[in-house]
């Protein structure tokens, strides 16, 4: 097994030991595929998990590798992060080069990913305002990389939104701010990514809509992913979710006979997952207490 592939195995149980296993790498000897995978998890386990933005950026910059786009926006984020900003200019600019792209869309992608690092280390309101401002640039005339990009950080900056402690579902601009990022993450996967992320995306738009108790709204999405598996090929799993998503929508619009129908299709369907997937299964649907 390669080092590489320890440290992947192990980061999230122990990052301490998952850093020193990423020290010990000889960058020269990965492949594109691993350089770009080596980038991401530096930044993950150096700065999300242990603080140290420092070391996640001297392990990144003493590379000089400049063939990846994705090695170079990881770059560029552990720069700004670790307070280094003129390193973090010189790397966009050879990634606008790389991907053919405009200046400001690579910015904008490098800020969102900054946003999602940084998120525990911002007072939540000034993330809030950061977050709308810069999410409302966002748009799906940006180049087909970027985009592809931009979809998936605002698709975990919304999923970790939605269950962040410090959201307020009687608050009017956290909805707002929540339910327009969805949204946004939606149209550009609809624009950049598969049939599958599309309807993900809208699997996302139903629990933003859920956490609001916008419980109409949440059967409206589930029900336009439901027509998406149904029209481009068997996808039980993410079906199995949906399902019950709309069965608790169903139960808080007192539309019982529903709810029911559509959790008993969701209890059959996940009849055929794997443990793993089981226990995952029972733990969400042992929150829709029915």
């Amino acid at each position: 097994m390669s080092i590489l592939k320890q440290a992947l195995d192990i980061h999230d149980g122990n990052p301490v030991l998952a850093g020193k296993l990423l020290k010990e790498i000889v960058f020269e000897g990965l492949n594109e595929g691993e350089k770009n995978t080596f980038s991401w998890l530096v930044n993950h386990v150096f700065g999300d998990a242990l603080s140290d933005w420092s070391s996640a950026f001297n392990l990144l910059d003493s590379s000089k590798y400049t063939g990846s786009h994705l090695f170079l926006i990881n770059l560029s984020v552990a720069a700004y992060c670790s307070g280094n900003p003129l390193r973090a200019l010189a790397a966009e600019l050879v990634c606008v080069e790389l991907i053919d792209s405009d200046l400001m869309e690579v910015k904008l992608l490098i800020a969102m990913q900054c946003l999602a690092h940084m998120r525990r280390a911002i007072v939540f309101s000034d993330f809030l305002f950061v977050f709308s401002s810069y999410s409302r640039q966002i748009n799906c005339e940006v180049s087909p990389v970027v985009g592809k990009s931009l979809a998936a950080v605002l698709n975990n900056l919304v999923s970790n939104f939605i269950d962040d402690a410090e959201l307020e579902i009687d608050n009017a601009f956290h909805r707002q701010v929540a339910v327009e990022a969805a949204v946004k993450c939606k149209e550009l996967w609809l624009h950049f990514g598969t049939w599958i992320n599309h309807e993900r995306s809208l699997y996302l738009c139903a629990l933003t809509f859920i956490k609001f108790e916008e419980w109409s709204l949440a059967i409206e999405s589930i029900n336009e992913a439901l027509i998406i598996i149904e029209s481009n090929g068997a996808e039980n799993v993410d079906k199995a979710f949906l399902l019950l998503e709309s069965a608790k929508a169903y139960k808080e619009l007192g539309e019982h006979v529903k709810a029911r129908a559509h959790l008993n299709e969701a209890d059959y369907l996940a009849e055929q997952f794997d443990q793993s997937l089981v226990s995952w299964f029972l733990d969400m649907r042992s929150r829709l207490n029915m």
